[in-house]
């Protein structure tokens, strides 16, 4: 895409092709202006004045006087201007212009000659200076031009500056009255709202995760003791396990959740393996499929790595894998390890049409297509999108034919900008 010019650029371009058309209408103007006056002074004038000039030639009334139209008769005319047709001509001689009135009567042939080399000489020099006028005007109008665009655009490159840097409230356009500073103002609030909406969704990230993990520390607690006091109930143990395993995997999610309100920067990246992670992955979301037919498979194609967070690449790859187990009644649900992506893939009902560009949009969800019985809050593809914004990896939902889904996740070859690892 092409880059648009600057608004100063604009502005400059503006001047320099308002002042080259003004130029040039007043050239034109001037240039037919002159073209008038030269016919209506020179031509017509000579014209006018040539018979008086012939008969005055014919009965020798008075001699040449210097300045006016020489009149030449017959051999007296000049063999270049002989071959010349009755009528108006002008011609270059040297460094002369002549005007040439040719005519022919009483047997005779007459060539009425004015020299209009002064006013050529003086029609050059006002072209000349009309050529430097227009230089001026257009050297003028660029630095006109220049000033004008530092002075009108200073205020919003400030304002564009202080935006980049977040610190819109410290800009000095706060305090003006134009529309700068009504931009400035309506930017400063909004991005205070943000900033305060940012701030209240860390803060309730952290405060939940938190919160939840002392709950989270007596459930697994008081599983171990059921496990023990319960040894023998041999038919209650894989109750009181999958008690236990839910409630470290909520732990685990807890610890991930309080990572992803942490800025990326103050995060390790260290190498993971993505093989492992994806088996277990796939290993808690097993249950989920129990009575239905559907098989659960993993295909590594080519063995990857990956820098980030292992607790947040979980959640992305399982979140996935949980809402394709979920939402298939029938079928698969295949997770595939590529170079550089992990594919969830299964042969459900699909995500409905009317929703697949908002799929990763909070609240959005695509459990709302015919057959499917699930209850999805719209939050598991928007948090997926967001881990994904944190590790530096993509999501996309991708086409798969008239039924199921398809997702990738794309996963580059090093950690984000600034991530340590």
């Amino acid at each position: 895409m092409a880059r648009e010019a600057s608004l100063r650029r604009r502005i400059v371009e503006a001047c320099l092709l308002l002042t080259a058309v003004v130029c040039a209408v007043y050239a034109l103007l001037l240039l037919a202006g002159v073209h008038a006056l030269e016919d209506k002074l020179l031509d017509t004038h000579l014209v006018e004045s040539a018979q008086d000039l012939i008969r005055n030639r014919q009965e020798h009334s008075r001699g040449p006087v210097a300045g006016d139209p020489q009149v030449l008769v017959d051999a007296e005319i000049p063999a270049g201007m002989r071959g010349l047709g009755p009528g108006v001509h002008e011609l270059v001689v040297g460094t002369r212009t002549l005007h040439v009135v040719i005519r022919e009567q009483t047997g005779h042939r007459f060539a009425v000659i004015d020299d209009e080399s002064e006013f050529e000489r003086l029609e050059g020099l006002l072209w000349a200076g009309l050529g430097g006028a227009a230089a001026l005007c257009i050297v003028l109008a660029l630095l006109l031009g220049s000033a004008t665009a530092r002075r009108v655009i200073r205020p919003l490159s400030e304002l564009a500056a202080s935006v980049t840097e977040n610190r819109v409230g410290e800009l000095t356009a706060l305090r003006r009255t134009d529309e700068v500073g009504v931009l400035a103002r309506a930017l400063a609030v909004s991005q205070q709202e943000m900033q305060q909406f940012l701030r209240r969704e860390q803060f309730f990230t952290g405060d939940v995760s938190h919160e939840l993990r002392t709950p989270l520390t007596i459930i697994l607690g008081a599983s171990e003791v059921l496990a023990a006091r319960l040894l023998d109930r041999p038919d209650l143990i894989p109750a009181i396990e999958r008690i236990r395993r839910t409630a470290t995997e909520t732990a685990d999610r807890v610890g991930a959740l309080l990572m992803l309100s942490r800025s990326p920067e103050n995060l390790e990246f260290p190498l993971v393996e993505l093989t492992g992670l994806l088996e277990t992955e796939i290993d808690r979301c097993r249950p989920l499929l129990q009575g239905k037919p559907v098989r659960l498979q993993l295909h590594v194609e080519a063995p990857a790595r990956a820098y980030g967070p292992p607790e947040l690449m979980g959640i992305a790859v399982g979140n996935l894998i949980r809402n394709a187990c979920q939402f298939t009644e029938a079928g698969r649900v295949c997770v595939t390890l590529q170079e550089h992506f992990v594919i969830v893939e299964d042969t459900g009902l699909g995500i409905p049409p009317q929703v697949r560009d908002q799929i990763f949009e909070r609240f959005v969800s695509g459990s709302g297509a015919a057959g499917v019985n699930g209850s999805g809050s719209g939050l598991g593809l928007a948090i997926v999108r967001r881990v994904c914004e944190h590790l530096g990896w993509t999501v996309s939902l991708e086409p798969r034919g008239s039924q199921g889904s398809r997702f990738a996740l794309c996963f580059p070859s090093g950690p984000p900008h600034g991530a340590s690892h």
